[in-house]
């Protein structure tokens, strides 16, 4: 019984710290196509958000892919302009 008690004490404490990276990620990207209002910094952004309304229902896998998303049309878009 203790073992499963740790084991889930560890997994609930485990994902914020990932979901947290997920935020950052976003807050930097935003602060990076400031100014660029192109299609793929518009789209980052957008995806961007979305990753974190996932993060907030805790799905962490879904906000991860969406953040990658995010910061593949962001080099795309070239950053600020």
């Amino acid at each position: 019984m203790r073992i499963i008690l740790f084991l889930f004490t560890l997994f609930a404490f485990s994902l914020p710290a990932s979901a947290s990276s997920i935020e950052d990620r976003s807050v930097a990207l935003t602060a990076q196509l400031e100014g660029n209002n192109n299609y793929h910094a518009h789209l980052a952004r957008e995806l961007a958000s979305i990753a974190e309304t996932e993060k907030w229902q805790h799905d962490v896998n879904t906000a991860r892919a969406f953040i990658n998303m995010a910061e593949k049309h962001a080099a795309m878009a070239g950053g600020a302009k």
